[in-house]
């Protein structure tokens, strides 16, 4: 890899990061996206990861994300493109997170009285990453908890500790958005602490990353992000997306039917029993039935070109720094690796 691919995919992953931070901002917020069609509203509201309570919500210091990450590929001609946006939980964080400046920069951001606290905010015991957590929790040496080792009093959240009660000051959550508060979310979780939406609220707490920022991982996002970019930050992007057709579009559709064969369909949301089809590999009355599925529900699929890659790479972005919106910085890339 050379030093001009290194500067181009610098510039291109914090570039992303800005506009999907500022994206997250304006769909909980005034949503003037949605009021000028720049964004469809089914592909918003649709998601299972669009958290109504969150709504109104303004993070601290107004940061949605704080660490995000994007799948990479390189085509044989040399050029970059995004496979994939990952702006959840930070399930491809873990050695980045293993950085002390990392954590220290988030808790520098508190600004508390007493000694900042943070956690990592585990999911069930019988969930396979769960080594994967607590790998990012022991080498930044910060405490990994459950949601029952965490409290909420007078809308701050505490850590159970033989010595008493300490105040948590920032969360990294590795936890599944709508599981973080059984009291606004989903009611039968066991898994999150009841009212931490209520603290988010309050700005008593550091979310890495923000409730609600899981709605932006999908594949349908890529053919709206150049206007979005556009639009709020004036600017074209630096690193293109995979070519995508969202089939709840009329014209995206009639595209994507007549050229089935050379494209993959894939699943919108991520609740879907749906896994990528490559219009290549099926004929006959298998094919009828999947443009009988586009057809019947085209607001659920999205279709992407096929690529040939030369190598992929995923890359990881933390936003840092004090007052304002911050800089956003690359942590060590994954050596690339060979498409099969």
């Amino acid at each position: 890899m050379s030093i001009h691919d290194l500067a181009l995919i610098e510039r291109g992953i914090a570039q992303r990061a800005r506009l999907l931070d500022a994206l997250l901002a304006d769909l909980y917020g005034p949503q003037r996206l949605l009021a000028l069609r720049l964004v469809p509203s089914e592909l918003v509201f649709g998601h299972p990861d669009f958290l109504w309570p969150a709504h109104g919500l303004v993070p601290h210091m107004g940061r949605w994300l704080h660490a995000c990450a994007a799948d990479l590929a390189r085509t044989p001609d040399g050029r970059w493109w995004v496979l994939a946006d990952h702006t959840g939980t930070p399930f491809s964080a873990g050695r980045a997170l293993m950085n002390r400046d990392i954590i220290r920069q988030l808790l520098a951001l508190m600004n508390p009285d007493e000694e900042p606290l943070a956690v990592v905010l585990r999911p069930g015991p019988g969930n396979e990453a769960r080594f994967r957590y607590g790998d990012m929790a022991h080498q930044p040496g910060i405490p990994l908890a459950a949601g029952h080792d965490l409290s909420v009093r007078d809308d701050t959240l505490f850590l159970k500790t033989p010595a008493g009660l300490k105040r948590v000051h920032c969360i990294l959550r590795c936890l599944e958005d709508d599981c973080c508060d059984p009291l606004e979310l989903r009611s039968d979780s066991a898994l999150g602490v009841a009212g931490l939406l209520g603290v988010v609220r309050a700005q008593r707490v550091l979310l890495a990353n923000a409730l609600g920022s899981g709605v932006l991982e999908s594949a349908a996002w890529f053919g709206f992000l150049p206007g979005i970019a556009e639009h709020l930050l004036g600017e074209s992007l630096v690193l293109p997306s995979l070519a995508s057709w969202w089939c709840g579009e009329a014209e995206a559709l009639q595209y994507v039917l007549e050229h089935v064969d050379d494209l993959v369909i894939r699943a919108v949301f991520p609740n879907q029993h749906f896994g990528p089809v490559s219009g290549r590999s099926i004929a006959g009355a298998e094919r009828d039935r999947l443009i009988a599925r586009l057809r019947a529900r085209p607001n659920a699929y999205v279709a992407q070109e096929h690529m040939e890659a030369a190598a992929t790479l995923p890359v990881c972005a933390f936003q840092r720094g004090g007052a304002g919106s911050g800089e956003w910085v690359l942590a060590e890339p994954q050596p690339w690796v060979p498409a099969p």
